[in-house]
């Protein structure tokens, strides 16, 4: 009978070996944690992400941008020496004018590790763009959201102007972009 309790004892203790590190993803900053094991799952567990999933519409004359944004748990990042889990916030969007389709990222296959709307928390618990990228202007952005309402939330972007060195080219970006980069939409 001892060896038996002895063998649960034993299967027990390996089985916890193997659990998840969960850690709260806005307190990652102030918790010493691996993301390369493949054991940590940085969690929205205070919800942070939820206000912003659903479709959101920004409208001004002739111009309109519908933005969807989608909640992915548990999402299992391996690029490069990464090897962790995460819960982000992705989505795509369409933007019009004239009623004539300027960009319409909808197609985008938003399982995979890049895609064009990526949105993450921050240590401050505010939620900002890992990438937002215009794909007319070929450029990326970096993207506020802010929460105005339980119906309205801003958008923010900055491109950044200026040289910078890519590999061995230097690549010049400039100002501008596709659709305005301060919004505020209303969720549909």
């Amino acid at each position: 009978m001892n060896k038996i309790a002895l063998i649960i004892i034993l299967i027990f203790s390996i089985s916890c070996k193997s659990q998840t590190n969960i850690i709260e993803i806005q307190n990652r900053c102030n918790v010493d944690y691996s993301d390369t094991d493949g054991n940590t799952y940085l969690k929205d567990i205070s919800n942070i992400i939820t206000p912003f999933v659903g479709v959101w519409k920004w409208a001004s004359g002739n111009r309109e941008m519908t933005l969807t944004l989608i909640k992915q748990t548990n999402y299992h990042i391996t690029s490069g020496i990464f090897n962790f889990y995460e819960d982000r916030l992705v989505g795509y969007y369409v933007y019009k004018e004239n009623g004539v389709t300027i960009v319409d990222t909808s197609g985008d296959n938003l399982s995979q590790y890049y895609v064009r709307v990526l949105f993450g928390i921050n240590c401050n618990g505010s939620v900002s763009s890992d990438v937002f990228k215009d794909v007319a202007k070929d450029k990326n952005f970096s993207v506020k959201l802010e929460k105005l309402s339980s119906t309205q939330m801003k958008f923010t972007g900055k491109v950044f102007e200026g040289t910078y060195q890519i590999g061995r080219t230097p690549t010049t970006v400039y100002l501008g972009s596709t659709f305005p980069l301060e919004m505020v939409f209303t969720k549909q």
